[in-house]
């Protein structure tokens, strides 16, 4: 489904925003849309990672489970986790079933996520970017940190279903996001066409 919800999204955008070649009137903007793009597929990467470890913390009741907020219980790495690692090739179902390493995980993804897009955020501002890719990737982390911030508050109230709900719903904002800040980087077709 959020397969589908992300073909339409970038096809919207596609339609409704301005050619990449208008978006990006000087060499020195593509130039650092090039350079910003670089460091946004592996952020989009990991945020997509983090986006997918959502539905094993809803299947397991991960969030019933662990509810306390920074550490898991009484540990800052669950002793479930270190079982896992100790022998990941034998123990790998443990990444979707066990409770604690699915939402160990989890945490640890969205922290990685919120972080990288700080970063991205902070790079582009270092870029002579143009205003639609400087005003998208400045979204990101806003939008990130929200919903880490839902994510935590979710959690510490034992997993209300209003805010579950409202949680899942910012996975699919943050999705959007994403896909905002990666349309906003599309190069010139004659610039794409040389890479």
């Amino acid at each position: 489904a959020l397969t589908i919800y992300a073909g339409c999204v970038w096809n919207t955008f596609s339609l409704l925003r301005p050619s990449p070649g208008a978006m990006h009137k000087s060499a020195q903007a593509v130039k650092a849309a090039t350079q910003l793009r670089a460091m946004a597929l592996p952020t989009t990467a990991l945020v997509t990672l983090t986006l997918l470890s959502g539905p094993f913390v809803a299947g397991n009741d991960a969030g019933r489970a662990y509810n306390t907020w920074p550490k898991m219980l009484d540990d800052w790495v669950p002793p479930e986790w270190w079982s896992f690692i100790s022998s990941p090739l034998e123990k790998w179902r443990a990444l979707f079933e066990e409770t604690a390493v699915v939402q160990f995980n989890h945490r640890m993804l969205a922290y990685s996520s919120v972080a990288a897009s700080l970063a991205l955020w902070l790079y582009s501002t270092q870029l002579p970017l143009s205003a639609a890719a400087a005003g998208a990737s400045s979204l990101l982390p806003v939008v990130l940190g929200g919903q880490m911030f839902l994510g935590i508050a979710t959690l510490m109230l034992y997993v209300p279903i209003e805010l579950g709900v409202l949680h899942q719903a910012g996975g699919v904002t943050v999705l959007t996001t994403l896909l905002y800040v990666l349309h906003s980087l599309r190069l010139p077709v004659a610039v794409a066409a040389v890479l």
